[in-house]
């Protein structure tokens, strides 16, 4: 079901964590500033919220500091003609230790105050783990720079105790959702990657954004980046796609430069990759196999699938 257009609201986006949230969450901001609406990207709510000419706004000097109160008095507050793209993840509710009945209250709030509610999955939880398993060694939340990419390849084996504690994870998130929040629409991690433009016009109801704005389509700009940063010397665009690009990043930097979205995150590892460089992937595998047996829901076939190159390790 598509939004109606020209009309305002606000998106929440359920997460773990690496599962694809924050680019979700940039992409629907971006979507929506560039067909002229009033839009906030909030980022995560329970890490930190201000009011701001009397929109929520991140706050990262609040920290864990606000009640949960007091963060739905701020969206209660900001005002209703700009839409607000904000994020609940799981691992900071968890971090935060808040009172029981506090978060279930605020969890019905949240039900109510935001019309559109994503539910961040993974296809291939293994990789989940696994990349979370590389965050862990390298200390490499996301990739910014080359200089980044650079630092997470120097990581040759994960903790398989480690791995398998982000599987458990997985799971606690997926019992979470069904939980405390009904009506969401799930969207996945490599949909968002791979099928960008089908994925905005589903969420938010604007068909072809990017390609009306920019004269190519957002998937072609997310998958040039990412090959762009790790084939530099390989790639040679046509005018129209270097155009393009340029104007994408131009479109980045200033809503970067409006405090309207944070930094631009990319793309870092394919799951092909992954098991180049990390010399224990396959035992992280056979303890998934074991793990995933007592999931019936968790598509097992998967876990061997690289989404980016469309095909299974050999």
């Amino acid at each position: 079901m598509t939004t109606l257009l020209n009309t305002y609201m606000h998106y929440l986006i359920l997460t773990p964590d690496g599962v694809g949230s924050t680019i979700l969450q940039r992409l629907i901001t971006m979507t929506l500033y560039l067909e002229n609406l009033d839009v906030m990207n909030t980022h995560e709510l329970t890490n930190g919220l201000r009011l701001e000419n009397n929109v929520a706004i991140k706050d990262f000097d609040s920290g864990y500091s606000q009640s949960l109160v007091e963060i739905a008095d701020i969206l209660h507050a900001s005002q209703t003609q700009t839409s607000l793209v904000s994020r609940l993840a799981k691992y900071h509710l968890d971090a935060r230790k808040d009172p029981a009945k506090d978060c279930q209250d605020f969890y019905k709030l949240l039900n109510k105050h935001f019309e559109k509610k994503i539910m961040c999955v993974r296809e291939n939880i293994f990789e989940y783990a696994m990349s979370w398993s590389i965050r862990q060694k390298s200390g490499m939340v996301n990739i910014y720079h080359k200089q980044d990419r650079e630092q997470v390849a120097r990581v040759e084996a994960v903790d398989e105790e480690y791995f398998i504690y982000k599987c458990n994870k997985y799971v606690e998130y997926i019992e979470w959702i069904e939980k405390y929040f009904s009506d969401v629409e799930k969207i996945s991690y490599e949909n968002t990657v791979k099928k960008s433009d089908e994925m905005m016009h589903k969420i938010t109801g604007y068909p072809d954004t990017f390609k009306d704005k920019f004269g190519k389509p957002l998937s072609f700009m997310l998958s040039s980046e990412h090959d762009f940063l790790k084939r530099r010397s390989e790639i040679n665009f046509s005018i129209d796609e270097s155009k393009a690009l340029a104007k994408y990043k131009i479109l980045c930097n200033e809503m970067v430069d409006r405090k309207i979205i944070m930094g631009i995150p990319l793309k870092n590892t394919t799951l092909a990759d992954k098991k180049k460089q990390i010399k224990n992937f396959n035992n992280c595998l056979d303890k998934f196999y074991k793990f995933a047996k007592n999931h019936n829901w968790i598509d097992q076939s998967k876990a061997t699938y690289d989404f980016w190159n469309e095909q299974h390790l050999c």
